[in-house]
């Protein structure tokens, strides 16, 4: 039964469009055109789709690639910067017990005989995660140039773990070749 409904279905198709009477070149160019729909509709909805998806996916794999060079990079960086906190934390170990940055700078001063020209010294503490920032910021008044560049090469230190994280220097008002500079000098120390 299924057989003969699919035979009159299909014959009742032909019947009603009207396939029979058309010539053999006319039917040429209906299955033609009825071919090149299917093949225009399988490559829209199958080609096109599997094309723009492997695209799609070879764009990822590049960014992962790219990230992944960035992570490296990065993981490079920090183990640069662990070792240098532990030669850091070494330099720390073999400065003396009683160390201070305030009381090095004030050394470091007499040392270059700029002590007269010290208008304060301010001490400050920030607290980290494993050292504390230990930071000094001093205004030395109508010094010269030659003390003031003595000073600055006795202070910073990379055996003592000592730096100038800021500067500033203007000319002096009250006196010709004179200046005035405003310095911030860090260090770290051991938390407690």
């Amino acid at each position: 039964m299924a057989s003969w409904f699919n035979r009159n279905l299909l014959q009742d198709i032909r019947t009603k469009s009207g396939i029979d009477k058309l010539n053999s070149r006319e039917k040429w160019v209906l299955f033609g055109g009825i071919g090149f729909v299917l093949c225009f509709l399988a490559v829209q909805l199958v080609v096109v789709p599997v094309i723009d998806a492997r695209n799609n996916l070879l764009q990822s794999i590049a960014r992962k690639k790219q990230e992944l060079v960035e992570i490296k990079n990065l993981q490079q960086e920090y183990r640069t910067l662990k070792s240098k906190e532990g030669t850091i934390q070494a330099r720390i170990n073999q400065r003396g017990a009683g160390f201070t940055l305030f009381t090095f700078l004030d050394q470091q001063a007499n040392r270059a005989k700029v002590k007269k020209q010290i208008k304060y010294m301010k001490p400050s503490t920030i607290d980290g995660d494993e050292l504390n920032e230990a930071m000094v910021e001093m205004k030395l008044q109508q010094i010269s140039l030659n003390d003031l560049v003595g000073f600055l090469r006795l202070i910073e230190s990379e055996q003592e773990v000592v730096f100038i994280k800021r500067f500033s220097i203007q000319e002096s008002g009250d006196a010709q070749g004179f200046f005035d500079a405003i310095l911030q000098v860090v260090t770290f120390e051991k938390k407690g």
